[in-house]
């Protein structure tokens, strides 16, 4: 039977989370800001591409944190802790975005974060093997 590694130190911890907590301000930060330009609105998909890609940024960061935070865990549940880590809060950002002026919460927003998520964990727990 393989031995258990040995849990994460609060400084490891820290160190872990810290990108990620660091890249959730800069999301919070962002979507706290009025709407984007009104030419924005005439570039397909644009926003649902943005929020891919931010979210697959931050299931990348989530997943390695966990794995970080806990190295005894099967990698399918570090996978599924960072992808709703990641997803959770993207609820929480759609949500915030409602009482923003020039904002509002679309479930479409949530999907596009959510399957960006999923990819951003994938390539993360692809390059962990």
């Amino acid at each position: 039977m393989p031995a258990r590694k040995e849990p994460a130190s609060a400084r490891e911890v820290v160190l872990a989370w810290l990108p990620a907590v660091l890249y959730m301000a800069l999301i919070f930060t962002l979507s706290s800001m009025p709407a984007l330009a009104p030419y924005a609105k005439y570039v397909p998909l644009r926003d649902k591409g943005l929020h891919f890609l931010e979210y697959a940024v931050l299931g990348f960061l989530t997943t390695h944190a966990s794995g970080r935070t806990f190295p005894d865990r099967t990698r399918a549940r570090v996978v599924i802790f960072g992808w709703l880590t990641a997803v959770l809060f993207g609820v929480s950002d759609e949500l915030h975005q409602a009482f923003v002026p020039g904002r509002t919460a679309e479930l479409a927003d949530l999907f596009a974060d959510a399957i960006g998520a999923a990819v951003g964990t994938g390539i993360r727990a692809f390059i962990r093997r």
